[in-house]
């Protein structure tokens, strides 16, 4: 980040601060919830002086709020967020959509988004089951072992696909993990137009997860719609055949919307 900020601290039109204190927020995640202003710092690379006045600012204005000597956000930053969510016009269609899906498969599904390295859920429609998924709104997960980041991976060109996945982080979550970029890159050229992604027990033992994908008028990817699910629930071969037409089947019915809503 830091080197970052210097690159742009000569462009006038560049505020520094800002970038510096959007990292602050983004140094939170679920292994950091509360942090001191020594591990604030450290985390953004800035100093303990900085992280102290950013701290302060956002606490200032209800972003984070502080007991003791440690910091952590507040459900106030959900804002930020939400403005991109509800700038979306397709959001009330989508969400009819996967709400159905839900309804018939009793699983929960979710539409998340490509961010760098990771994918993003910006909306999720829970199962009416009991079930601790640890996804929700906000959740980031790595690109290279979920089904929506390889949905959209298979939708890159070869050379922005392979030189993408050269920036990936690789790592043995579980022993079916893809642990470099010239095995997924032949297994995403094999998968290219199949118009779906299914990952088995790649990230967590047990765990499959489906993706279909959510298109724009231009025919561009911009979100898939997604379901997981622990195997000991449903059978591979049961979510092939009953979830994953299901799920693909309202992915395009909220393509279409969304064309017929950019048309007028």
């Amino acid at each position: 980040m830091t080197s970052k900020v210097e690159n742009e601290i000569d462009n006038k039109e560049i505020v520094t601060a800002f970038i510096k204190g959007l990292s602050v927020i983004k140094a939170f995640d679920h292994e950091n919830t509360n942090m001191t202003l020594s591990d604030v710092a450290k985390k953004v690379d800035i100093t303990r002086a900085s992280a102290r006045r950013l701290l302060l600012t956002l606490e200032s204005l209800g972003y984070v709020s502080h007991t003791d000597n440690f910091f952590s956000l507040t459900p106030k930053v959900i804002e930020l967020g939400y403005s991109y969510f509800a700038s979306l016009p397709w959001t009330d269609i989508a969400y009819k959509n996967i709400k159905r899906v839900v309804d018939e498969c009793t699983l929960s599904c979710s539409i998340s988004i490509l961010d760098g390295q990771n994918v993003i859920c910006i909306m999720r429609v829970p199962a009416t089951r009991i079930l601790n998924e640890g996804i929700h709104v906000g959740s980031r997960l790595p690109a290279a072992y979920t089904a929506t980041g390889r949905l959209f991976m298979s939708h890159m060109e070869e050379k922005e696909l392979y030189n993408y996945l050269l920036k990936l982080p690789y790592k043995e979550y579980t022993s079916k993990s893809i642990k470099d970029p010239d095995s997924l890159y032949k297994k995403l050229l094999a998968e290219k137009n199949q118009g779906y992604q299914i990952v088995e027990e790649e990230i967590e033992d047990g765990l499959l997860s489906i993706a279909a994908p959510i298109y724009n008028r231009e025919n561009k990817m911009i979100g898939a719609m997604n379901i997981g699910s622990h195997l000991s629930y449903k059978n591979t071969e049961t979510l092939k055949k009953k979830v994953l037409p299901l799920l693909i089947e309202a992915a395009k019915e909220t393509s279409e919307a969304i064309k017929l809503l950019q048309h007028y």
